[in-house]
């Protein structure tokens, strides 16, 4: 007889109680002290169309926070978050969406706790009608400058990598909270804090039985009748939110709503956009009402692993001012800050209509503003609120295939003979060279100080 599968057996919960765990002291003073507990998965699952997946309060803890603000398995502190409990993928999808949940909400308490807040959009939605969340800085409007996030469409609001949350690196570093501490520490010359305006391009999907925004992996992972049971059908209209249909929509509701009614108008703005949210806002801008608007407010764009190129532009206009305003940030082995390659790119690398320059991530897209986002900031520092900025002049000394190849024959003994003919003849030299040395006479010959005795058949 197989044993009922415990609906309670995926549910994590967030314990705001201090708590000391064996070898591990959590600070009293720190939201660092918290749980996140999960019931123990079974060894076995019945999989039949009987068995019913939800959620409900849990009491077996799991996971804790370490003081590097790292998640670790508290029967095992070395181990992080382990996504592969069963061979079910159900099943494991939605203890990950479980692990999520509990991460979405303490970011969003250290968000608020640095000073922003969270609005609905559209403006005038209850928390029960269909909205997708955003922050801002709670005195937004008295900003001279606004930096605006639109990062990937996969992730949850101040989610930057799940691979850095859930392992090494721990929750700040693999979320937006780092790149906020180092907005508001990092003052203009009068003392002013830049605004900080993050927005959702991945909640974009409402969902009507659990009344919040979701992403498409949270969707995945929304509780079903079984753990075979096939996901929710989407319907364009009701799983959507109104003006914020896609990220299309979205990205022209934060600059044409949210900007245009909270922000400042002498305020300048500064967008940082990352893949999806950098094609969108590449291809907001290329519109030519759009560009006309925002294109004297925008002081600078970082456009971070774009899919945007400069042979998708429409607008000439737009074109020669983006190559002016904005850089282009690629994932590449070179050191972050390090210029890869001109507007129109090179052999290799695609051209995306400004400079390109790598983040030192030469991997995962997500991965690039959490190592490299102090850099993308100190170049957002050093424009500031100047509107006449432009991008200087970048050059870059590669040796070519050709130059190499010059190289080596100058140092294997100049023109004249081809390389692979110079390189064996000098090994020819250098054979001949060790069998004279080696010679001796009467068949006889020395070989380091040793005679020795040639071997005839």
């Amino acid at each position: 007889m197989t044993r009922p599968f415990h609906g309670s057996n995926l549910r994590f919960k967030l314990f705001s109680a201090v708590s000391t765990l064996p070898g591990h002291t959590t600070p009293k003073d720190k939201y660092l002290a918290c749980l996140l507990r999960c019931w123990e998965a079974p060894t076995r699952m019945k999989t039949n169309k009987s068995c019913f997946l939800s959620f409900s309060q849990a009491s077996s803890p799991l996971y804790f926070i370490n003081d590097k603000d790292e998640i670790r398995n508290i029967k095992n502190p070395r181990e992080y978050f382990k996504f592969f409990l069963t061979k079910n993928d159900r099943y494991n999808c939605i203890q990950r969406e479980s692990m999520n949940e509990v991460i979405r909400n303490l970011v969003e308490a250290r968000i608020v706790k640095h000073g922003l807040q969270k609005l609905l959009l559209p403006f005038g939605t209850t928390a029960t009608q269909p909205h997708v969340p955003i922050f801002i800085s709670s005195k937004i409007e008295y900003a001279t400058r606004v930096i605006v996030l639109f990062y990937e469409h996969t992730q949850d609001i101040g989610i930057l990598a799940h691979r850095v949350i859930g392992g090494a690196g721990g929750i700040n570093s693999g979320s937006v909270i780092n790149v906020i501490r180092s907005i508001q520490s990092s003052p203009d010359p009068n003392g002013n804090i830049p605004g900080i305006i993050l927005a959702n391009m991945g909640q974009l999907r409402w969902w009507r039985n659990g009344k919040k925004a979701v992403t498409q992996t949270s969707w995945y992972a929304l509780p079903a009748k079984s753990a075979v049971s096939p996901p929710y059908r989407f319907d364009p209209i009701k799983n959507t939110i109104p003006s914020n249909r896609n990220s299309s929509e979205h990205v022209s509701y934060i600059f044409n709503t949210v900007i245009h009614q909270r922000v400042n108008p002498s305020a300048s703005i500064q967008v940082i956009g990352v893949s999806e949210g950098a094609y969108q806002v590449s291809a907001f801008l290329d519109s030519f009402d759009n560009f006309e608007t925002w294109s004297k407010r925008i002081t600078a764009v970082a456009s971070v692993n774009s899919y945007f190129l400069s042979n998708d532009v429409k607008n000439v206009e737009f074109a020669e001012w983006f190559e002016k305003k904005a850089r282009s940030y690629i994932i590449s082995d070179e050191p972050k800050g390090t210029f890869i390659a001109g507007p129109e790119g090179k052999k290799g690398v695609s051209g995306y209509g400004a400079p390109s320059f790598s983040l030192g991530e030469q991997y995962y897209s997500e991965m690039m503003l959490v190592r490299g986002y102090d850099t993308v900031l100190q170049w957002f520092a050093e424009v500031g609120n100047d509107r006449e900025y432009e991008n200087p002049v970048f050059e870059r000394y590669d040796l070519s295939e050709d130059d190499v190849e010059d190289d080596i024959v100058k140092l294997w003994g100049g023109k004249g003979v081809p390389l692979e003919d110079k390189i064996e003849q000098k090994a020819i030299e250098a054979m001949n060279d060790e069998v004279k040395r080696m010679e001796g006479g009467d068949g006889v010959g020395k070989a380091n100080g040793v005679r020795t005795k040639e071997i005839v058949d």
